[in-house]
Order: structure tokens, then sequence, then C-alpha cells
């Protein structure tokens, strides 16, 4: 009778320590869950903020220390021996030995963006002001964000098959954000030796400042030019010139292909203030390169860079202030002066009204050529004006054109592009007096083709009276303050069942590698005007990069009631 309350006591222990072990498993499951989610959180944070000021703030590099120690955390609670026995489980040792990979494929990320902000924050502290050290910065650039993506290349999260949902799911996440991660220093890596081979020279550029005051596509119109010399890091900017002044004889420069179909009543290539006619930059870039080789006192160029207001307007912010001709240029003036002010200043001076712009940019360039800048700070501002297309950069070598192309620095449209602009016609400068505004909606058809809307909307806010070069009449058929436009759409190559409503249809067809419609419109000081486009997209297209125009204001564009205020290049998804 003895034996049964020692075997009590003995099923007893055991089943205490099972509880306990089921207790201590929990326990650690959950703290190893806690700790990831807490990595996961300060990593994800890193990486949707990141912008090269961000990155080198002294915060992110404690954030990730602190990401990589949570991981670390995570990791040796999943490796506890309390929780060795469940790996040998046929179906939760599964799902422990892919939380360990998860929770390592995340350590190494973190502790991959924690070396090369290392390495970026020992570049940041170099003496930039010499042409050969920024070479030799840029090169050492391209070295980090190559290791860092090959490093990143290499982690595997694993595959989510027989994972339970959220395990699963956590897997499925990190791949994707690996892979995006990858693409996008590998256009990194691309756009940063591109730049380095341009700056190290010998070959000059065509400098351009487009001016948002009267727009064409994606852009301001081509006011000033001016050759831009490398020399092994060293820049020498030639003298800037009004482009009134440098119109070519007719048929100078043959133009062919969509441009010429699209827009036949224009001589595009003699009037470097004609091209732009298209959003679609690597169309209008070659023939503006072709013009400066003719214009008197031009030359050569191996590519086309195109700065405008708000360009300039990010640099000041990087260099400060500049002064020309007794007016003081601030990050917080410049669009006033440049878009408005300027020209009650100088009048009927067109000449010097004109090359104010390209003045300003002259002054901002050898700011920088003096090594006046904060290299986090240049390099923000580029992005930013890259991004909302206030930088354009096309090169005539193929291999640095690839690389511009695959950074998205050179302004091409894509297949599935999106893109409005008002085209100035009345020869005025009303457009920073115009308020736009776009809305997208969408729908999928029972063919599973997607239906596109896109309302477009101006409002004339220019004033009652001003100088007549600004509020006209320029041409005939206009009163004072009134503005005449052509909307330009951009549509994915493809769609078919085009209309446009609310203007006069002045073209139909192809612009690069999207469709285009565009029509002519009046729009009187007060008024509101609204053009309507709408199509079906090709068959598989439910995405679509919207593209932006370099408008200022900047058009405020809502896609199936999500509002975004800020008109930069962003892919979005169609037909939900």
């Amino acid at each position: 009778m003895a034996r049964r309350p020692r075997r009590r006591t003995v099923l007893l222990s055991l089943l205490g320590v099972a509880i306990l072990w089921m207790i201590g498993t929990a326990y650690l499951a959950n703290e190893a869950r806690r700790a990831m989610s807490s990595g996961k959180d300060r990593l994800e944070s890193v990486r949707q903020g990141a912008t090269t000021s961000s990155l080198l703030d002294p915060k992110t590099a404690k954030d990730l220390d602190a990401a990589d120690a949570d991981f670390s955390r995570a990791r040796s609670k999943l490796r506890s021996p309390v929780l060795a026995p469940l790996r040998i489980v046929p179906v939760l040792g599964r799902q422990v030995r892919a939380a360990d990979k998860v929770v390592a494929t995340s350590k190494g990320a973190a502790s991959l963006a924690a070396d090369a902000v290392d390495d970026l924050q020992e570049l940041q502290g170099r003496d930039l002001g010499a042409g050969p050290q920024r070479v030799e910065a840029l090169d050492d650039l391209a070295a980090i964000v190559a290791r860092t993506r090959t490093g990143l290349a290499a982690l595997d999260p694993g595959s989510p098959d027989a994972l339970v949902g959220p395990l699963g799911d956590a897997v499925v996440e990190l791949r994707s954000q690996r892979d995006e991660t990858v693409d996008g220093l590998a256009r990194a890596q691309q756009a940063t030796e591109a730049v380095a081979k341009v700056l190290d020279g010998p070959t000059p550029y065509l400098l351009i400042g487009a001016n948002n005051a009267e727009m064409r596509a994606g852009g301001g119109m081509f006011l000033s030019a001016a050759t831009l010399g490398f020399d092994h890091g060293t820049l020498e900017l030639g003298d800037v010139r009004p482009t009134e002044q440098l119109v070519l004889p007719a048929g100078s420069i043959p133009v062919s292909g969509d441009l010429a179909a699209n827009w036949p009543w224009l001589d595009g290539g003699r009037d470097l203030r004609n091209m732009a006619l298209s959003a679609d930059f690597p169309q209008s870039a070659p023939i503006a390169a072709a013009n400066w080789a003719k214009v008197p006192g031009g030359t050569k160029v191996g590519g086309v860079l195109v700065v405008d207001v708000d360009a300039i307007r990010g640099l000041l912010r990087v260099v400060g202030p500049v002064e020309v001709d007794g007016t003081r240029y601030t990050a917080d003036t410049v669009r006033g002066e440049l878009l408005r002010k300027q020209y009650a200043r100088y009048g009927d001076d067109r000449d010097a009204r004109r090359d104010q712009l390209g003045a300003v940019a002259k002054e901002v360039f050898a700011r920088i050529e003096a090594g006046d800048f904060e290299l986090d700070r240049l390099a923000t501002a580029l992005t930013d004006a890259v991004q909302r297309r206030n930088l354009l950069i096309w090169s005539s070598d193929p291999a640095v054109q690839r690389s511009f192309a695959t950074a998205g620095v050179d302004g091409h449209l894509r297949s599935n592009s999106v893109s409005v602009a008002v085209l100035n016609r009345g020869a005025e400068k009303l457009d920073s007096y115009l308020d736009t505004a776009g809305t997208i909606t969408s729908s999928t058809r029972a063919d599973g083709r997607v239906g596109i809307t896109v309302r477009y909307q101006l409002v004339n806010r220019a004033p009652a009276s001003g100088p007549r070069y600004v509020v006209g009449p320029n041409i005939e058929g206009l009163v004072e303050a009134e503005h005449r436009g052509i909307v330009v759409a951009n549509l994915p190559a493809g769609t078919t069942g085009v209309e446009l409503r609310g203007a006069t249809r002045t073209l139909l067809g192809s612009d690069g590698p999207t469709l285009v419609v565009a029509g002519s419109l009046d729009v009187p000081r007060g008024s509101t005007a609204e053009v309507v486009v709408t199509g079906v997209l090709p068959q598989g297209v439910r995405s679509v990069v919207l593209e932006p125009s370099a408008r200022i204001t900047r058009t405020r564009w809502t896609v199936d009631g999500t509002a975004y205020e800020i008109d930069r290049r962003r892919t979005l998804d169609l037909g939900r």
C-alpha cells in the first residue's frame, strides 16, 4: 500500500515540473515576442523615416543599437534550454526554428545598418573643400552602400511555408522589406557611382534654370542657361545667359519622334524656351544639348542638368542666404522674389529680370564649390528636389544615363505613369497664382480592367492688376490676368476609351512610354476650370506612378479618397 502514495507523489512532481516548464515556455516565448516586436518597431522607424540627415542623427545610432539589443534578447530567449525540447517536436519545432531565423535576420539587418551609420558619420566628418576629396568621398559612399547591400542580400529570413499565420506573415514581410531595401541600395549605389564619374570630369554639362512662374510639362520654362564644367570634383559655372537671346535660326535642330508628332506647329529645337513640352525629360534633354552645341558661345556637353526655383530654395537651406545685385535671397524669400517680385522690380528690363534665377543659382553653386555645406543636409536637399522634379539630370553616356534612370533622377516617364501638367500659352507669369488640385477615382470593371477618372481643377487667383509682363495680356484674345494653358495628361500606355472634357482637345497620341491627351483652355481671373480625363487601363495594370508637376504652389492630389499634400513621385494601387 506504500507504493501508491509514492507513485502519486512522483506523478504530482512530474505534473508540477510539466506545469512549470509550460509556464516557463510561455514566459520565454512571450518575452521573445516582446523583444522582437520592440526591435522591429525601432528598426522600422529608422527605415521609414530614413534621410541622410536622419541617419547621421546620433539618435539613429542609439535606436539601431537598442534594436540590436532587442533582437539579441529575443534570440537568447528562443535559444534558452527551456525551449530546447520544442525544437524536436515536428510542428512546434518548425515554428521555434523559424522564429529564431526571423530574429537572426532582423538582428543582422540592425547590425548592418548600425555599421553603415558609423561609416556615414565618419564620412560626414571629412573636409570636402577640395575637388578630389569630393570624388573620393563619393567613391567611399558607394562602397558603404555596396557593403550594406551585399550584407542584406545574404540574410535569409526563411520560408513562410507551414508556419502559423502571424509567424508566416512576419517572414513574408521581412523578406519583402529586405528585397525592397536591397533594390533601393542598388539604385543608390549606381547613382552615387554615376555622380562621381560626372563630377570627376572632364565632360561639361548644360545647366538650365527653369522658372516655375511660367510652366511647361513637368517643370518650369527654361529661362537661363550656362555651361557647368567638372574637373576632378571642382565645379566651374560659366556665364549665365537668358535663353531669349539664344534663339537659333529656324530648322537648326531637327526634332523627331513623339515631340515632332505632338507639337508640329512648334520648332522645338531652336528655342530652349519651347522645350520641356513632354514630362518625359529624356526626350527633351538631347535636344537641349544639341541646341547648346550650336548656340554662339555654347559648347558640346555630355549631359543636361535642370534646377528650378524650389531646387534653389532647398539649396539655400544648405548654404545659407546669398545676395545678388543688392537683393538678399533666403529659403523663405526666394519663391516670392523669383516668381513675382523680380518682375515688378526690374520693370521693362527683361534681360536683368530673367537673369535673376541663373544669377542666384550661380551664387549658390559658388557656395557649394567653396565647401560651405554639410554633407547630410546637401544630400537631403538633393533627394527632395529629385522626388519633386525640381532637379533633373540626363547624360549622353549610356552607362551613366542608365544609372540616372534607375535612380529616378532623369525625370523619365514609366509605362504606368500618370502625369498632369498645364503648359502656359499666354506668355504671362501667372502660374504661381494658379491653385491646382487633382482627383483620381478608379474601379475594377467586370472584365478585370481598371477604369480611371482624373479630375484636374484650376483656380485663377491672379491680382487685378500688375506689370503687363506678369498679368498680360500679351497675346491676342486674352484680357488682363486671364490665363491660357494646355492641360496635358499622360496615362499608362495601352489605355483605351480615352475622353477629355472641359478643354478643347489639341492632341491624342503617344508620349514616350505613355499615352498623352491634351486640351486648351482659358481661365479668367477669379474663375475655376475643371478638366476631366477618363479611360480604361490595360489588362493587368492595377498600380500607377503618379508623377509630380513641380508647380508652385504644389498640386494637391486625392486618389480614391486618400489625400496627398506633398506633390512627389509615388506608386499607388488602383481599383481596390
